[in-house]
């Protein structure tokens, strides 16, 4: 006979619960996980800060490369005070325009003027000096300027003073 047909002997076999069919793997739902991944995601958006100009100081150099300030185009570069943009001046402390896109159109002419006067010295390099509490972002702009512009020129030196 078949195993199905046989009656049970006692009646605790009829309490006995037969085994389960096996149900369907169930989807888990990642509605939480993502809900979670949003307000994580609009909380660091709100709390940080996006605004670039409040960059910290230029860092303390450990060592670097000792460069001639004659075999290089030289820019100085002060702190302006306060919000106040930074001063920049020529080799012979002539300051640049405080306009920006006027200054950056002097820097080409100056980095430009300062490269074909000594072509014969190979000065092909820019050196931005700057005070020990220029803003980074001062020194990336004009270093942008430049490398916007001279393309062909493989460095720029930054040397900052010491305090």
């Amino acid at each position: 006979m078949h195993a199905d047909l046989i009656e049970p002997e006692d009646e605790d076999d009829l309490d006995a619960v037969p085994p389960r069919a096996k149900r369907e793997e169930e989807e888990m739902d990642i509605t939480p996980m993502i809900d979670i991944t949003f307000l994580l995601l609009i909380f660091f958006v709100v709390a940080s800060k996006m605004d670039p100009t409040q960059t910290g100081n230029i860092p303390d150099a450990d060592n670097g490369l000792a460069i001639s300030a004659k075999d290089s185009a030289v820019i100085f570069i002060e702190p302006g005070g306060g919000d106040s943009p930074a001063i920049l001046k020529r080799r012979d402390q002539s300051e640049f325009s405080k306009d920006e896109e006027a200054q950056a159109n002097e820097i080409v002419e100056y980095v430009t003027n300062e490269l074909e006067k000594s072509i014969s010295k190979n000065k092909d390099q820019v050196m931005l000096l700057g005070d020990g509490d220029v803003k980074v972002s001062e020194v990336t702009r004009v270093q942008k300027i430049i490398g916007d512009e001279f393309t062909d020129m493989e460095f720029t030196y930054i040397a900052v003073k010491e305090k």
